[in-house]
């Protein structure tokens, strides 16, 4: 080794084979750390994506539950309106019913009282008629009484005349300017 010449180390060939291993189990495990990172970034991807798919769907179907739901709330808002409109055109029409009967009532009250007014009238006048007949029947009769007592004070007063008629009328103050003559009528 004094001659200059540089020695000549000998490796051992299973030390080699031992450092080739070592070698390409480093990279071997390399590589599949590397795989195993690959994967595990694309299985991060894959649940990232898978998770915003996820994301999305709710959040669509949270809308289509809230539009849902904004509907049904319009719809009954809309049917509490619409019963609301009925109950007041219900009422309405429940109280033009209850004026309309009061005119109705008042119309019948008023035809009532028009016919009864009619029917004393009626009666009225057949009363008065009676009692203008009856009065003119007094009257008939009353003339007819003042005819028959005129007819016998003159028969009277001629049958005195003729029973008389020779005779004298005496004066005893409560006759005047008495004259008689002596034409004797006959009654018969």
């Amino acid at each position: 080794m004094a001659d200059g010449t540089t020695p000549t180390i000998t490796i051992d060939p299973f030390f080699a084979l031992a450092t080739e291993i070592e070698s390409t189990k480093t990279k071997v495990a390399d590589s599949v750390f590397e795989g195993y990172k690959l994967q595990v970034a694309q299985t991060a991807d894959v649940n990232n994506r898978a998770m915003q798919v996820a994301l999305r769907n709710a959040a669509a179907q949270s809308d289509l539950k809230a539009a849902a739901s904004k509907k049904t709330l319009e719809t009954m808002l809309s049917a509490g309106r619409t019963d609301a409109i009925i109950g007041l055109t219900a009422m309405s029409t429940q109280r033009e019913a209850m004026r309309q009967a009061e005119r109705d009532r008042n119309l019948i009250n008023d035809l009532n009282t028009e016919n009864l007014n009619t029917a004393l009238i009626n009666t009225n006048t057949a009363l008065i008629g009676g009692g203008l007949n009856y009065a003119s029947l007094g009257l008939a009769y009353g003339g007819l009484n003042a005819a028959v007592q005129t007819a016998d004070n003159f028969n009277a007063t001629n049958a005195f005349q003729s029973s008389v008629a020779g005779q004298r009328v005496v004066n005893t103050n409560s006759m005047a300017g008495t004259v008689q003559s002596a034409n004797p009528t006959t009654i018969g």
